[in-house]
């Protein structure tokens, strides 16, 4: 059984260790990080595309801090901050799109509180405002649960 939560914190893991300490992460050590995190969850197409696409996110990440490394002053804040300095709300996209796919496959309350926050941060909206987890849970597949099913689109 896959374990998306498990996913989403090894992303968030990589993004931190990656703005706070570029000059760790190599190509090598990048694809090992893939290779540990495919582990986690036995990626489809669609989990493996999310993969891909933070892997990139922080070749990005680790190339700003790098390259910027000198003309920056060290406090940005916490990793967080850093991420948004470097890519903006993007780099938050493949991790919602993960906690999407969690939510539509294997419902949860955590992994729909996820998919709350982690909207917000991406679209600036809230998403589902005012329904909770049991309530989302009774409503039919093809009614706003439809959202969930399209985890490639942002539904504002």
């Amino acid at each position: 059984m896959a374990d998306y939560l498990a996913l989403l914190q090894q992303c968030e893991e990589l993004y931190c260790r990656v703005c706070l300490d570029p000059d760790e992460w190599s190509d090598a050590a990048l694809a090992d990080w893939i290779a540990a995190a495919a582990e986690v969850v036995s990626p489809d197409k669609e989990v493996a595309r999310e993969l891909r696409r933070v892997l990139r996110i922080a070749h990005k990440l680790r190339e700003f801090w790098v390259a910027g490394a000198s003309g920056r002053p060290e406090d940005h804040g916490d990793w967080r901050t850093r991420v948004d300095i470097a890519i903006g709300p993007k780099a938050w996209r493949p991790l919602l799109a993960l906690a999407r796919l969690g939510l539509a496959r294997q419902p949860s309350r955590e992994l729909f509180e996820e998919v709350k926050q982690r909207f917000r941060v991406v679209s600036a909206e809230r998403w589902m405002e005012g329904v909770e987890y049991d309530e989302w849970i009774d409503l039919p597949a093809g009614g706003d649960r439809a959202q969930i099913e399209r985890p490639g689109t942002i539904e504002t």
